[in-house]
């Protein structure tokens, strides 16, 4: 039961933080939500993300690209899942328990969520480099390396909500 307790305070933490940040606005923290994308470490600005949540029931759409996943009900609104690493072409793991969901902010795109593979918890820019490095992943920004020499990148949210393959997942 403690392991379930320990899990929701983990997410009330990260949900209080990403409600500091939108009303932050204009101040840029440094912060960034860690998660997996497959085998990368991705890192999210937290004024990107509306909130986290388990991955929920979701009806398929026919004639879509395969990192579409469909519509899920969320409290009532439909959201567009979007399976992020598979969109992003890198190697995702089976499905599991630790996938989450990534309700993205409207001021970016309406009703859209990223599907990442597991959480990574609150990360701090200002603990990490800056590491000059090809791009291999798509839709990604600055490349970062943390003091375990972990290397993380930045999901670059404006260009993956501006890519007319985001934006029309047929066929």
């Amino acid at each position: 039961m403690a392991k379930s307790s320990n899990l929701r305070e983990f997410q009330e933490a990260i949900l209080l933080k990403l409600k500091e940040a939108t009303s932050q606005g204009a101040a840029e923290s440094t912060s960034r939500l860690g998660v997996m994308v497959g085998d990368k470490r991705i890192l999210v600005k937290l004024s990107e993300i509306v909130e986290v949540l388990p991955v929920p029931a979701f009806q398929q759409v026919p004639f879509t690209q395969p990192w579409f996943l469909g519509v899920a009900n969320v409290r009532g609104v439909l959201y567009n899942l979007t399976d992020l690493a598979q969109l992003m072409r890198v190697s995702a793991p089976a499905k599991s328990a630790n996938q989450r969901i990534l309700l993205l902010n409207s001021h970016h795109t309406t009703q859209s969520a990223l599907v990442v593979s597991g959480l990574l918890g609150l990360r701090n820019l200002d603990d990490m480099q800056v590491k000059i490095a090809e791009q291999d992943v798509l839709y990604t920004a600055l490349t970062f390396v943390d003091a375990s020499l972990n290397e993380w990148v930045e999901l670059d949210l404006d260009a993956l909500v501006q890519d007319e393959v985001f934006i029309q997942p047929t066929i």
